[in-house]
């Protein structure tokens, strides 16, 4: 059989925890565009998302195997 490679429960959380950061700025960008704006600044909220994704996407590059 082939042994393969067993995802310990931090391992876990961080796949997990990327993935959930990441769609999560990437629906904060998308939905800005349907936003009424005046009572929120969309440039803030487009900054506010793509940092989301980009701390999305060192966790998931981070995780410990």
């Amino acid at each position: 059989m082939v042994d393969l490679p067993k995802l310990d429960f931090i391992g876990f959380a961080s796949v997990l925890a990327g993935i959930v950061f990441l769609l999560t700025g990437i629906l904060l960008v998308v939905n800005t565009g349907s936003t009424i704006h005046d009572p929120v600044n969309p440039a803030l909220m487009n900054l506010m998302g793509v940092v989301t994704a980009i701390i999305g996407l060192m966790l998931l590059l981070a995780r410990d195997e």
